[in-house]
């Protein structure tokens, strides 16, 4: 017991080192962003990929990897004897935040949709056909219903576990430093969550890692009263949804 108390220390800290978080980047990210790579480098075009499917084992394998490796991470913190009340004060569960994590998830799909659209007009003209079909895929119904048609248990609860997963990282992990480090602590946040994207192609990764973390940042910064909760839900919904909704209105 007295070299487990001289390991964790008698003081909980609340904020964390440079290494605390490359160390939990290795533990959250490190094969995801391997995989990752190893698929973008065999890419045709290396801008655009086709989004893998994930069946229901799929889902549900990948929901018990990720807890054991969320388990992995929190036993390091805990060793570390990190105060969780830092995370923990921040997670609220309202209809507001409900409410916002909805708003998110419209509002960064348009974004994101305009993202889409804006890097098809500056591809070559096969590219760009497969940028605009990237969100939409030809189907007797409507794409709405087809996506919705989709959907099972395994989706919805990967997905929740995912939100989490990510965002407890990204607006968590590494804005939990000292202010005059968060530029540095933000910019590497970006290039991890570009990192693990790749496997679908230079365009979306760039979309999802730089630009949606760049959003996520600037609204959780800008919140009175932080809550991570509605980023969590935000990011779920966009895991069962898809990132884009235009495609759901245009329907041909």
């Amino acid at each position: 017991m007295n070299r487990l108390q001289a390991i964790r220390g008698t003081k909980k800290i609340r904020l964390l080192k440079w290494w605390d978080i490359l160390i939990l980047t290795l533990i959250l990210f490190f094969q995801a962003i391997q995989t990752s790579f190893a698929i973008f480098f065999t890419l045709e075009d290396g801008a655009l990929a086709d989004v893998p499917e994930f069946t229901s084992a799929v889902n549900w394998q990948a929901f018990l990897h990720q807890s054991f490796l969320l388990f992995l991470a929190f036993l390091y913190l805990w060793l570390r004897h990190f105060d969780f009340s830092v995370w923990t004060s921040k997670i609220r569960i309202t209809p507001r935040a409900i409410f916002m994590g909805v708003g998110i998830f419209i509002g960064f799909s348009l974004i994101f949709d305009l993202y889409l659209i804006g890097t098809s007009m500056l591809m070559p003209p096969t590219a760009a056909e497969a940028s605009v079909s990237y969100a939409a895929t030809p189907t007797s119904l409507h794409p709405l219903l087809q996506r919705l048609s989709e959907v099972d248990l395994s989706l919805l609860v990967f997905s929740a576990l995912n939100g989490f997963y990510e965002e407890i990282f990204f607006l968590g992990v590494c804005l939990t430093v000292k202010a005059e480090h968060r530029r540095w602590a933000l910019l590497y946040s970006l290039i991890v969550r570009y990192a693990f994207h790749t496997y679908q192609g230079n365009i979306p990764a760039l979309g999802i890692g730089i630009l949606m973390g760049t959003v996520y940042y600037v609204l959780y910064a800008r919140m009175k009263e932080k809550n991570l909760f509605p980023f969590f839900l935000g990011h779920a919904i966009s895991d069962v949804m898809g990132l884009g909704i235009l495609g759901y209105f245009w329907w041909f």
